[in-house]
C-alpha cells in the first residue's frame, strides 16, 4: 500500500493492482505538511500545527461512489483517534519509532519545537524536551532501527543524538 496526499485529500493505492483503494479528507482542513505510518496508525501533520492520529486498522465508514474502471472512489469518512495541538506553528515533520509506540512531531518555525507522543495512551510526554534541551530549530529527526536512539538535526548543522532508555538491545 502507498499513501500520499494532495492538500487535504489522501489517496491509498494498492501497488499490486495499481488501483486507488481509499480516499479520505484530513479533518483539520488545512494544507498537509507531513505524513507518517506505523503498523497501526497514520499521522497527518498540517500547516496549522495540528497532528491528527488515525487508526489504520479500523475499517472506515465508506460512502462509495463506485470503484471500477473510470469511476472515482468517493472519499471515506475517517475520524482521528486523537488530534494533537501541542505545536503552535506548522507541523513540518512527523515520524514513528520502529514499533509505533512513539510519534515524534516537530516544527522548523520555533525554537525547541519538538514533541513526543506516547501512542498507546495518546499523551504527549511532558518531561522531555525541557526548556534546557538545546534543540534550536529542528530540521529533521528519525529513530534508530531499534529505537535505541533519536537523532535530531537542527539549523546549526548539528545532529543531536539522544538515548531512549526504554529501548535496549
Amino acid at each position: 500500500m502507498l499513501t500520499f496526499f494532495f492538500h487535504t485529500l489522501y489517496f491509498r493505492w494498492h501497488i499490486g493492482s495499481r488501483r486507488c483503494v481509499e480516499r479520505f479528507h484530513n479533518e483539520d482542513g488545512t494544507i498537509t505538511s507531513s505524513l507518517a505510518m506505523s503498523n497501526n496508525f497514520l499521522a497527518v501533520a498540517a500547516e496549522s500545527g495540528v497532528v491528527n492520529l488515525y487508526n489504520d486498522r479500523q475499517t472506515p465508514s465508506r460512502s462509495r461512489g463506485g470503484g471500477g474502471h473510470g469511476v472515482s472512489l468517493a472519499a471515506t469518512e475517517r475520524t482521528p483517534v486523537k488530534s494533537i495541538m501541542n505545536l503552535t506553528t506548522s507541523a513540518d515533520n512527523v515520524c514513528f519509532n520502529h514499533d509505533g509506540q512513539i510519534l515524534a512531531m516537530s516544527t522548523q518555525r520555533e525554537t525547541n519545537g519538538l514533541k513526543l507522543l506516547h501512542v498507546p495512551t495518546a499523551t504527549v510526554f511532558s518531561n522531555w524536551p525541557t526548556s534546557k534541551t538545546p534543540l534550536k530549530y529542528v530540521w529533521s529527526m528519525d529513530f534508530s532501527p531499534g529505537s535505541k536512539y533519536l537523532a535530531i538535526g537542527n539549523d546549526h548543522g548539528k545532529c543531536l543524538l539522544y538515548r531512549l532508555k526504554h529501548y535496549w538491545d
